[in-house]
């Protein structure tokens, strides 16, 4: 009799258990597998792969590239094959300066043994540090770099000061049938530059709803072109107001950093080797741009 009291008391204990754990957060249930061998990783990556997130018919993502390196450098346990979490979600063909991920490692990881399983992938650990709490994102930094066609840069700046501060942005991000999310989100500064080639746009915010960037960007260019009117970006920010706006190309988006309250350690031998990629990606990209504007101007 005795033992059934004690069965039924341990289911119910377990019950309660899961049920507590099934309201916490996404944040809280990571909070809870933090331990003394997790770490941060500051990740960057070219855009040339599946997106950033792990997919089961993907297997050319961000994440999965940095485990398979972790796991061949033996500083990953073949059971922990996901992070803990994520800075922020990317799609295909955006790249990233200073996104992260958080996982829990067996030993504290050498960056130049990481970089030599990751030469070739578009994929770099740049920094890592050991955590004890989950960081405090304090805002999220994107930039976009735009073809310049001859806009009215000070119609797009215009514009982007429409759209500081906490606004509905229904319709300048993909609908997500499957979750109801709150359409509000807070933008602290939109900043914009151009020169004979560029206009770079710079967005800053705590979290950003999907394609969110690319579809303010397409926004500020039509009024920049004069294919729409400076209060069209009011009509856009009206919760009553339904329209669709497209989203700029993936490739000219770089998630410049998910700013949080970590100091990174960080490799120079590394850092010198991203740059050195880089360099030579800039000279190739650079020669074709001019071969373009030329064959444009005969």
């Amino acid at each position: 009799m005795n033992n059934k009291i004690n069965d039924n008391s341990n289911k119910c204990s377990n019950n309660i258990n899961n049920n507590c754990d099934n309201k916490l957060t996404h944040w809280e249930k990571v909070a809870k597998r933090i331990n003394e061998n997790t770490y941060i990783l500051k990740i960057a990556y070219d855009g040339n792969n599946d997106g950033f997130q792990s997919h089961p018919h993907k297997k050319n993502n961000v994440c999965d590239i940095i485990i398979n390196a972790l796991l061949k450098c033996g500083y990953m346990d073949k059971e922990e094959t996901k992070p803990l979490l994520r800075g922020g979600r990317t799609d295909n063909g955006v790249l990233a300066l200073g996104n992260f991920i958080i996982v829990n490692l067996n030993q504290e990881p050498i960056l130049s043994h990481v970089y030599a399983k990751l030469k070739y992938t578009g994929v770099w650990v740049l920094g890592y540090s050991k955590i004890s709490e989950l960081p405090e994102i304090k805002y999220r930094h994107y930039k976009y770099i735009l073809p310049n066609e001859g806009q009215n840069i000070n119609l797009m700046i215009e514009g982007a000061n429409k759209l500081i501060g906490t606004h509905s942005f229904h319709n300048l991000s993909k609908k997500d049938n499957t979750k109801n999310k709150n359409p509000l989100r807070t933008i602290y500064d939109i900043k914009i530059k151009e020169n004979d080639f560029f206009i770079t746009i710079d967005i800053f915010g705590k979290n950003f709803l999907w394609n969110m960037v690319r579809r303010i960007v397409t926004a500020l260019s039509e009024v920049g072109k004069e294919n729409k009117p400076l209060n069209w970006i009011d009509k856009l920010l009206d919760i009553n107001h339904t329209e669709g706006v497209a989203p700029a190309p993936a490739n000219g988006l770089i998630l410049v950093d998910v700013k949080t309250n970590i100091n990174y350690i960080r490799d120079d031998y590394v850092i010198g080797k991203f740059k050195e990629e880089w360099r030579k990606n800039y000279r190739k990209n650079t020669a074709d741009a001019g071969v373009s504007m030329n064959m444009l101007n005969i």
